[in-house]
């Protein structure tokens, strides 16, 4: 038996469409097939010969425990846990205001069941460590496992030693022979976390517009939303004049502005997306402001610009400024006090030799209609398609 997942399913386990079961040798995760090649590997090769291999006698008491357990609930556990995240996401933006449930998670709650019972049995034999041994390493043993390989053997008797000394078993290993006869396939760009806020945040902005008495199937797919990278304000555009005032009222509220802000970006810089929105000047401009302002309250783009940086009306470097605020903040360790300075006076430096103006604003836009948000402006499109039912659903992301 074999387990087969994309190299990157580590990273970014899918919760949201992979379906499979213990009855079912193999389950895919939904993709779009513009989204570049398929890629998998095998996690479980010695598994995989030890599936086709004929065991006449001898004791297989792990692979009878694994054939009890039903990874199938475990994985609906986790995927209704992301359901009921999204749906109750709230009326402020913040993509982090819900927990995402990975599939890793999923998976070690399944190992956990698998050696609590195995250790269950372990201590009922009067030297349970003499007897966990046995089971995976003498042959001559009446308890000895015929059926493992080389690998799932060394990797069941440090999770069943784990277990039975530390209650836990640590981490989630792909070769376990739980895994056996299960393919679970996922795209090269594992994004599957990004797709989940992504959710997270379209309800979130429906929940706000909805409660303004705002029908959000009335907005017109032409509708964009650009925020400021100074201020956070949230422009709306695309649409008549009632709804833009009615839309930009009910969103900058509190840090909505911020969060798109963040989210934006981060959809923005995925390996891939190319966008035309982010450069590392504009966002060296952006962090230079940022920090001068949370430090100071100053405003670096009302400040008089000269000899590499920006003064006060009352001639103040402004370096200085952060420098005295940065003693003062008790936000920053002590240790890393001269680290944040020296951080935030090249960024300043930097913006001042090549000069405020030069240097283009990292606005933000993302369009939002039916289907909630939709980038622009960059390679890979993260947009859930609500018409579709299920977690199959196949429109999560493209690429253009």
């Amino acid at each position: 038996m074999s387990i087969f997942i994309n190299n990157q399913i580590h990273n970014n386990q899918s919760l949201l469409s992979i379906l499979f079961g213990k009855k079912t040798k193999s389950a895919a995760v939904s993709r779009n097939t513009n989204c570049g090649k398929r890629d998998t590997v095998t996690i479980s090769s010695t598994g995989q010969e030890m599936s086709v291999k004929k065991v006449s006698s001898g004791r297989t008491y792990n692979t009878r425990i694994d054939s009890s357990i039903d990874l199938q609930s475990y994985v609906d556990a986790a995927k209704k846990n992301n359901e009921d995240a999204i749906a109750n996401a709230g009326n402020e933006i913040n993509a982090k205001a819900a927990s995402y449930t990975r599939l890793g998670l999923a998976f070690y709650d399944a190992l956990t069941e698998k050696y609590s019972r195995l250790v269950s049995e372990a201590k009922s034999h009067s030297n349970p460590e003499n007897y966990i041994y046995q089971k995976y390493y003498d042959k001559g043993s009446e308890y000895y496992e015929t059926n493992l390989s080389g690998t799932e053997r060394q990797i069941a008797y440090n999770y069943e030693m784990q277990m039975y000394k530390t209650g836990k078993i640590n981490g989630v290993s792909y070769q376990d022979s739980l895994f056996r006869e299960i393919e679970v396939s996922s795209d090269v760009a594992g994004l599957d976390q990004i797709k989940f806020e992504r959710q997270v945040v379209n309800t979130q902005i429906s929940n706000i517009l909805q409660q303004s008495g705002i029908n959000t199937n009335e907005i017109p797919e032409t509708c964009k939303f650009t925020v400021d990278p100074y201020t956070y304000e949230i422009s709306v555009d695309g649409v008549g004049q009632d709804l833009k005032v009615a839309m930009e009222n009910a969103l900058n509220v509190g840090d909505n502005g911020k969060n798109l802000f963040t989210h934006i970006y981060k959809c923005a810089t995925q390996d891939g997306c190319n966008s035309t929105q982010v450069s590392s000047v504009s966002y060296m401009k952006y962090q230079a402001y940022q920090q001068v302002y949370t430090f100071t309250g100053l405003k670096l783009n009302e400040m008089s610009e000269k000899n590499g940086t920006y003064y006060t009306e009352d001639g103040q470097d402004v370096l200085s400024v952060v420098n005295t605020a940065i003693d003062k903040s008790d936000d920053v360790p002590k240790d890393y006090k001269a680290q944040m300075k020296a951080w935030i006076h090249e960024l300043v430096s930097g913006i001042s030799k090549i000069g405020w103006n030069n240097v283009p604003d990292m606005k933000l836009s993302i369009l939002f209609g039916r289907n909630g948000l939709k980038d622009i402006n960059q390679s890979i499109i993260f947009q859930y398609d609500k018409t579709k039912t299920g977690y199959d659903n196949k429109e999560w992301y493209h690429v253009i």
